[in-house]
């Protein structure tokens, strides 16, 4: 029996384990690194879009099409010729330097009022400050573009920018009661006990240790301000800005002379993110 066979299992067993040997090493590399893939999957999924068009705002060829025509940056230099986008930009900057301005100044003032202070329907006053930030901007564009129709107001750069500061000054009052939350009080009664008035120490020892978070507040309000679309496409009436002018040209099909526009603005917009960031860290430390 020893030197035989097994005639009940034969080599059934030693079959079955060399077939299912892959699928066991394949699940125990999909137990281990499962959260890589799906890491990679999704930043693939985020950011592959964005790759693709960067690569073809230097296609050669009018059409986005694969394969390559060549490489070419005329698209970058037809760009800055284009009167009309020129303008629309130059509508986008000064719209988004008024708001980040405005913005960043109330941002601070409620801020302050809302981390250092008590006062009554305390929680009310941050409740509809926030409100903003959790309504849709479709929503919220209608309800603006209504509300000015109903006053009598024309349409133009003006309704743009109240448009929005009431979606951007609550991002800048997080931002800096972030930063005022760690503030310590003592250094503001230090300064009073040495002999400044309120006004000496705001200035001298309040604004200076916050000054990281308001440019971080500042820099995000800017960002949103000039990539704003929804809101400025209901309230600017016939004055374009930036995204607003890109989306009427994309009506007439998606040319490389958009792609390298967003190019242009994506890249100005992380720089923005980035230094936000880095003040924001800046700040923790």
């Amino acid at each position: 029996m020893s030197g035989g066979t097994d005639v009940t299992t034969g080599d059934r067993p030693s079959e079955m384990t060399e077939t299912g040997l892959p699928l066991r090493r394949l699940r125990d590399v999909l137990d281990t690194y499962w959260i890589h893939v799906w890491t990679l999957l999704v930043f693939a999924f985020l950011y592959f879009p964005i790759v693709v068009l960067v690569v073809f705002s230097f296609e050669k060829g009018t059409y986005s099409t694969l394969p390559w025509s060549g490489f070419t940056v005329q698209w970058y230099a037809e760009m800055v010729t284009d009167q009309v986008l020129i303008d629309s930009a130059t509508n986008s900057a000064i719209v988004a330097v008024f708001v980040t301005v405005i913005g960043t100044t109330l941002g601070t003032l409620g801020a302050i009022s809302l981390v250092r202070y008590e006062f009554k329907l305390k929680s009310v006053y941050r409740s509809l400050i926030i409100a903003p930030m959790t309504v849709p901007g479709l929503i919220l564009g209608v309800g603006l573009l209504m509300w000015f129709k109903y006053l009598g107001f024309s349409t133009d750069l003006k309704t743009v920018m109240i448009g929005q500061l009431v979606f951007v000054t609550p991002f800048v009052l997080i931002t800096v009661s972030a930063s005022l939350s760690g503030f310590d009080p003592h250094l503001e009664e230090a300064a009073r006990d040495l002999g400044a008035s309120r006004w000496q120490t705001y200035r001298r020892v309040t604004i200076p240790m916050l000054m990281p978070g308001i440019v971080s507040g500042a820099m995000f309000a800017f960002a949103l301000s000039f990539d704003d679309f929804l809101i400025a496409f209901f309230t600017s009436g016939v004055k374009n800005t930036l995204p607003v002018y890109l989306w009427s040209r994309m009506n007439h099909g998606i040319s490389p002379v958009i792609n390298a526009i967003s190019t242009v603005v994506l890249l100005f917009s992380i720089v923005l993110i980035v230094g936000s960031e880095l003040l924001r860290r800046r700040n923790e430390l």
